[in-house]
């Protein structure tokens, strides 16, 4: 029994000693060639001078229709300024982990809190 016992367990640590084959090492992409800084990108058009903004054709911000306006001095006071009656019926308050829609309202005003607990932005949408 003694002779049993030892062979089983000499057999359970050969296999226990088997040699296994290296990890593949990782193929790593080439570097890219590095480019002097004072070198400017090919395909970056020229910068034209400051007096030719002015003849460019400007689009107003999208505003929507919630009444944004009425409430931009909000922004960078204390989020307890705002008085919720005088809001729209429609509004919502985001702060910087808030879980929303992606959907753009036009009639919602969305009013932006930051980290400070003031308010960053009051837009529609």
């Amino acid at each position: 029994m003694k002779t049993v016992s030892i062979l089983v367990g000499g057999l359970l640590l050969a296999g226990c000693a088997f040699d296994a084959a290296p990890a593949p090492h990782p193929v790593l992409p080439a570097a890219m060639p590095a480019t002097a800084p004072d070198q400017p990108a090919s395909d970056m058009p020229a910068m034209g001078a400051v007096q030719d903004i002015g003849t460019a054709e400007v689009q107003r911000p999208i505003t929507g229709s919630c009444g944004m306006e009425n409430f931009q001095h909000h922004v960078g006071q204390p989020r307890v300024s705002v008085d919720s009656r005088s809001l729209p019926p429609n509004y919502r308050v985001i702060g910087r982990y808030s879980r929303v829609t992606m959907e753009y309202i036009p009639e919602r005003l969305t009013i932006r809190i930051a980290d400070d607990d003031t308010v960053e932005s009051i837009t529609c949408g």
